[in-house]
């Protein structure tokens, strides 16, 4: 029987590796919804609902909520379910000091910011100010949580950049969602700090950067009442930026007739 050189993938393969990775995706879009305010402490995450909103097991749910515990975001309530849990004072307290310690000593080992890293810091900013001038303050409050994630980026180790990941989502669970007037201000003192990084100001870039986190240790800013419990219609809004972002990063397709005349 002849050979066909067409490929035939392992179906088996395939399910092994779907479930490896999209419990690990699941986990990503419920950071992502956290950090824009989209997911609030209160909030009871039915393993059900959840399979609904993402098309997947309760099994693969289960398991994106447990990497979420070890992160200390989500917490299991005796005959109640997973709920995400409120940020006492203590909680706040120790998530500013773990990021006084660790973003100034990013701070240490990236000014003078490179030609790379600035583009890079500067990208960001500018995806702030756009979702700003929008008025889309969910997607605007992710952004300025994730400001911190990407500088930590920048030292090009994704331990520390998970580490920072998962201080900023529990920042964000003891902070309601700002004005867009205060998000502008906050989005003015990132512009600062890069700038104060990029001309190699370290002792000005360093008081920018705990000033901005002396402004979260100060207690709870309420989140509201409301507790969706429509986990898909609150999820979708991070699905439909996290899908868009992938469509736009990913490179064109390349027809067979382009390729040819290219070549």
């Amino acid at each position: 029987m002849p050979m066909s050189d067409k490929f035939e993938p392992d179906p088996e393969q395939h399910d092994r590796a779907m479930n490896e990775v999209f419990p690990v995706y699941i986990e990503r879009v419920m950071l992502r919804a956290i950090m824009a305010r989209r997911l609030v402490p209160g909030t009871c995450l039915s393993e059900g609902r959840l399979a609904f909103a993402f098309g997947a097991s309760r099994a693969t749910v289960r398991e994106a909520l447990v990497r979420l515990q070890g992160r200390e975001l989500v917490h299991v309530v005796a005959k109640r379910g997973w709920f995400i849990p409120e940020q006492g004072c203590d909680e706040i307290r120790a998530t500013c000091e773990a990021r006084r310690i660790i973003q100034t000593g990013i701070l240490n080992l990236t000014v003078p910011l490179s030609a790379r890293h600035a583009g890079l810091v500067r990208h960001h900013l500018a995806q702030q100010h756009a979702a700003l001038e929008d008025g889309d303050i969910s997607h605007a409050c992710f952004l300025l949580a994730d400001f911190h994630v990407c500088l930590t980026r920048l030292i090009d180790n994704p331990a520390m950049t998970e580490g920072m990941r998962s201080l900023m989502a529990r920042s964000c669970l003891a902070h309601g969602a700002p004005t867009l007037h205060t998000a502008r201000a906050v989005h003015a003192a990132h512009a600062a700090i890069v700038k104060a990084m990029q001309e190699g100001d370290m002792p000005h870039a360093r008081a920018l950067l705990l000033q901005r986190i002396e402004a979260t240790a100060g207690g709870h800013t309420p989140h509201g009442s409301h507790h969706p419990t429509d986990l898909k219609a609150a999820l979708a809004p991070v699905l439909y930026r996290i899908e868009r972002e992938k469509a736009l990063s990913s490179p064109a397709p390349i027809s067979y007739r382009q390729s040819e005349t290219q070549a």
